[in-house]
């Protein structure tokens, strides 16, 4: 239950102040899936073809913005995944992460009426695509993938801070810490570990409290760890969550991953080795680390334009 309408309230204000830096017009959605029993939150903007975004672990829908905002033509479909921003806590419990996170993703599309569409993930929301491109293909066109897609791909490590998180011991005190109040600083700090000291650098401030400011909310720390902790091991993935060599190939989607040539969970070298195996996949090197958009948005949004409005293939239908 939640028990901080301040914070929310400073949350709402800044996702605004993002909203209006870059021209959105948001609308609100919550919605309640019943297999699993959860709510997702979810901001539309727009008009034209869906293009579903699903961003990374305890980021932001509105992460995405800068991106965004350059691909005029679709009704963009931010989801905050549960446990994400101020969607409502959720341990990732039950079932496996990926027979959950399809079902996340299928059940938003439902209820929202989509039966189909692009999509755009990154880190966890690309791996969170590439596992629905594999269990309901039939509700992707295309899409793209921004940075390496989490624990998808052989080759993938975390960083220090996930593995400090999922320490039985280490990360129950940092799970605390996080929810304490710290200065902009740190967070600033803390981010360039995982996007690179000039993507952190360059944030506004506004962008910054979108990602450290929800982590305070009751539940949003623990739902990140909790998260982490099915996904990882120290910093190696666990096994049932990387895509074996049959898997790339079982693959029937048009992909662009879009690679930060600084990326810190994975080189591009090694990333090529897994997109060479997906048919139909191409794979092209951007200057930044793990979120590319945030170094240079104007070169991720064309690429991403581009490969949306390119000529449809046989993967497509």
């Amino acid at each position: 239950m939640r028990t901080s309408p301040r914070l929310e309230t400073r949350i709402r204000a800044a996702e605004q102040r993002v909203a209006d830096t870059f021209g959105l017009t948001l609308t609100e959605h919550s919605i309640t899936l019943t297999a699993p029993e959860v709510g997702v939150r979810v901001l539309t903007t727009g008009s034209g073809e869906p293009m579903v975004h699903i961003n990374g672990i305890s980021a932001p829908a509105m992460g995405l913005a800068p991106l965004i905002a350059r691909l005029p033509g679709y009704r963009h479909v931010l989801i905050d995944l549960p446990g994400h921003s101020l969607a409502p806590p959720y341990r990732w419990q039950s079932q496996t992460v990926r027979e959950l996170a399809v079902a996340v993703v299928t059940g938003t599309l439902d209820a929202l009426e989509l039966d189909r569409a692009r999509f755009v993930g990154s880190s966890l929301g690309g791996l969170f695509t590439l596992w629905t491109a594999l269990d309901a293909p039939h509700r992707i066109t295309r899409a793209a993938l921004l940075g390496t897609p989490a624990t998808a791909l052989p080759g993938a490590r975390g960083i220090a801070e996930m593995a400090s998180l999922t320490s039985p011991v280490r990360g129950g005190l940092d799970q605390r810490l996080m929810q304490l109040p710290a200065p902009r600083l740190v967070a600033r700090y803390a981010l360039a570990e995982a996007i690179g000291a000039d993507a952190a650098r360059g944030m506004s401030e506004d962008l910054l409290d979108l990602h450290r400011l929800p982590l305070r909310l009751p539940g949003q720390a623990a739902s990140y760890r909790a998260l982490l902790c099915r996904l990882m091991r120290g910093r190696a993935p666990r096994p049932e969550n990387v895509l074996t060599e049959a898997e790339l190939a079982r693959i029937t989607r048009s992909l662009l991953f879009v690679w930060g040539e600084q990326d810190a969970f994975c080189s591009p070298a090694i990333g090529r080795r897994s997109v060479d195996r997906i048919p139909g996949a191409q794979l092209t090197v951007v200057a930044g680390g793990h979120n590319p958009w945030f170094d240079d948005a104007p070169r991720c949004a064309n690429l991403v334009q581009d490969f949306m409005t390119a000529h449809a293939s046989h993967l497509d239908q």
